[in-house]
């Protein structure tokens, strides 16, 4: 994941202000995810917890509402096989959206008395596997939709 965040980022940071706070967001959910999931010698704390919750539903957010606009632009501007596959990428990103907002809701708040590890172990891993899939799949319609096409790149990043 971490090898494709570097392609990603090389690719669009600093083509417009948008898609950097996205790519950013990304980045600093990454280094949480892996500073939690790799951390096998104690559980995190809740507030550890929290915090990384409040990263997951900060990038979730920023995809919505940082680059929705460009994104429905450049969807609308779409033909053939781009379209179709915009079409196909964006209810698998809804439902990873879903699966991102369960995980908040069930470790958000969590007490530490109710926090269990083969449980957080086995939530974290599917929570990993999804947000792996999740950044694929965005950068695929970010691609296919040619976005950087409809983004107004004069702006300063």
């Amino acid at each position: 994941m971490l090898r494709k965040m570097e392609q990603t980022k090389e690719q669009l940071a600093g083509k417009h202000q948008a898609l950097d706070a996205f790519i950013n967001a990304r980045q600093n959910l990454l280094v949480e995810y892996i500073r939690l999931s790799t951390n096998k010698k104690t559980l995190p704390t809740p507030e550890e917890l929290s915090e990384f919750c409040g990263q997951l539903v900060d990038y979730v957010c920023a995809g919505h509402f940082e680059i929705y606009d460009y994104v429905m632009a450049a969807y609308e501007a779409s033909r053939g096989n781009a379209r179709t596959l915009a079409e196909r990428i964006y209810p698998r990103l809804k439902q990873s959206a879903g699966e991102a907002l369960n995980f908040h809701d069930k470790y958000a708040q969590i007490e530490e008395d109710t926090l269990l590890e083969i449980e957080l172990d086995q939530d974290l891993g599917q929570l990993g596997e999804m947000l792996e899939e999740r950044f694929e799949l965005e950068d695929r319609l970010v691609s296919a939709i040619s976005l950087l096409n409809h983004l107004d790149t004069s702006e300063p990043a």
